[in-house]
This record gives structure tokens, C-alpha cells and sequence, in this order.
């Protein structure tokens, strides 16, 4: 039976020491798992409280803990690489998203230019 984990597990398995670290652990040798790219968000945000190295990390997490299919995956490895470039967490996985598929973003944010996301300004156009 393949259950549903969210952030909590995660952050277990992912720090140094966490009161949930060994229940994660025996859940992970005894059940298969999945999550979604929400759950990999909230680690990003999570991530400047522990201070862990998250790039690999959350490449060997996904490994793990997989989410439901290819796309969410290229979508988490994206949102990394574009955190790891300077993006918030939320813009970086709002970039991914629309990269992975192949969407503009409809946004004020000028982050996205910098990162190669086709972005439609939201903005007022001054002629």
C-alpha cells in the first residue's frame, strides 16, 4: 500500500536529529511512500530554520520520497536549481511549474526574466 507523506516526515528524515526521525525511518523501510511538490516547497522553507545543504539533498530526498509522476519531479528539481539562483521559494516553484509546462507566467515579478521564464508583464505598459 503506497501512503501519502507530507513536510513532517521529510524534515525527519532530513535533519540531523528530529523526534519523528525514527518512525520515518521504519515507515520508509516498511511502506512505500509518495508526496507531492507542495511537500518539497515547505522544505525549502524549512530549510533556512535547519541550515541543511538542500541542493543534493533534496536531489537524494526525491530518491526516496518520489513524488507522483515525471512532471512534478522536473518541477521540485527546477524550483531548486531556480532557489539556488536567488528566486523566493514560492517564485522558484511558480517558475518551474510554468517552465516544466511550457507556460508563460502572467506576473509583475522580474525574477522570472532573469531566470529564462517566459514572463508576461502584469504590469502597466508606459508608452
Amino acid at each position: 500500500m503506497t501512503v501519502y507523506v507530507e513536510s513532517d516526515f521529510l524534515i525527519a528524515l532530513v535533519k540531523d536529529s528530529d523526534w519523528l526521525q525514527s518512525e520515518a525511518e521504519d515507515a520508509l523501510a516498511e511502506r512505500n511512500v509518495e508526496t507531492s511538490a507542495f511537500a518539497y516547497l515547505e522544505v525549502l522553507l524549512a530549510r533556512e530554520r535547519y541550515e541543511f545543504d538542500y541542493v543534493p539533498l533534496i536531489a537524494n530526498l526525491l530518491e526516496l520520497v518520489p513524488v507522483r509522476d515525471d512532471e512534478e519531479y522536473q518541477i521540485v528539481l527546477k524550483a531548486v536549481n531556480y532557489y539556488a539562483d536567488g528566486m523566493t521559494p514560492f517564485d522558484a516553484f511558480h517558475a518551474a511549474t510554468a517552465e516544466t509546462r511550457e507556460r508563460a507566467v502572467l506576473s509583475s515579478e522580474q525574477d522570472y526574466d532573469e531566470v529564462g521564464v517566459e514572463r508576461l508583464p502584469l504590469e502597466p505598459q508606459n508608452e
